[in-house]
């Protein structure tokens, strides 16, 4: 999935930033992933100094920040950052939170505001992910049982 090769790439460069160092197999799964996202040369966002190229998606998101707590539609992605959709008002530089959720799989990213677009009654976000993510799974110990949070849940 695309979001586990970009969580995966995120990880790499992560491990780099802490001097922690990488073995010959991380280094060429970086250099595959940024071929992989490499932009085309007549893509316009290259020539104003975009390393990687997005891929549309059609993705649910929950957004964090400071007084945000919103769910989100995320529209494209790529290793660099991505574009939300249906998006409250995020300012350029501001720092959020945005969580995937993929089966029993929770992405977690940091991001930064970069741009902001009216979109009807909302917002159309770019995003620019930075630092390292975390992907926390989910097991089930015991059998779950219904309970108010679960109808809490459903009516959201």
């Amino acid at each position: 999935m695309l979001v586990e090769i970009v969580f995966q790439y995120r990880t790499l460069i992560g491990k780099c930033a802490l001097g922690v160092g990488l073995d010959w197999d991380e280094i060429e799964q970086i250099n595959s992933i940024e071929a992989a996202f490499a932009p085309t040369e007549d893509d316009r966002r290259m020539k104003v100094g975009r390393k990687f190229r997005r891929e549309k998606a059609n993705l649910k998101g929950l957004l964090r920040g400071d007084r945000i707590n919103d769910r989100v539609d995320i529209v494209e992605v790529g290793p660099g950052g991505l574009v939300i959709r249906n998006a409250p008002f995020v300012a350029r530089g501001e720092q959020v939170e945005i969580q995937i959720d993929d089966g029993d799989d929770s992405y977690r990213f940091r991001a930064e505001g970069v741009w902001l677009k009216d979109d009807g009654d909302d917002y159309r976000v770019g995003l620019a992910l930075i630092g390292m993510p975390v992907c926390l799974r989910k097991t089930v110990v015991s059998k779950h049982e219904t309970d108010v949070i679960d109808t809490i849940a459903a009516a959201a």
